[in-house]
């Protein structure tokens, strides 16, 4: 069955951040998406997937791919001493970004910006 929420730690991951950085954004954004079951914060992948700009389903195929190309792995490791000089969560994205294979990037939409709210919401295709 597919998990339609992940863990703070797992969100984190998945955007490149720590679960510090994720969380003080979520509370400062207070994005919709975002359920607390026993005191723990869950994040829907339709969330992930729109602060991602992409779909749930591409999302989850990244899950799926990152279970056996470990791309989970955080992409920016601080330290206690770098907690004080934390990036901006936009290039938390492009680290993201830039660390995909190929082949992920070959299957996400290039009209992702003209048709966001096809891919968000299903609306009708505008064309390009």
């Amino acid at each position: 069955m597919t998990k339609l929420t992940l863990d703070l730690q797992t969100s984190a991951e998945v955007l490149g951040t720590t679960p510090d950085h994720f969380l003080a954004w979520l509370q400062s954004e207070q994005p919709s998406g975002i359920i607390t079951l026993d005191n723990q914060p869950q994040v829907s992948i339709f969330t992930l997937a729109r602060i991602l700009d992409t779909t749930a389903q591409e999302l989850l195929n990244l899950l799926s791919i990152s279970k056996d190309q470990d791309l989970l792995e955080p992409q920016v490791k601080l330290s206690t001493q770098e907690i004080d000089t934390e990036i901006p969560i936009w290039e938390s994205f492009t680290n993201f970004a830039h660390s995909l294979p190929p082949e992920v990037l070959d299957r996400l939409p290039i009209d992702g910006a003209a048709n966001h709210d096809h891919y968000l919401y299903g609306s009708p295709k505008q064309s390009t």
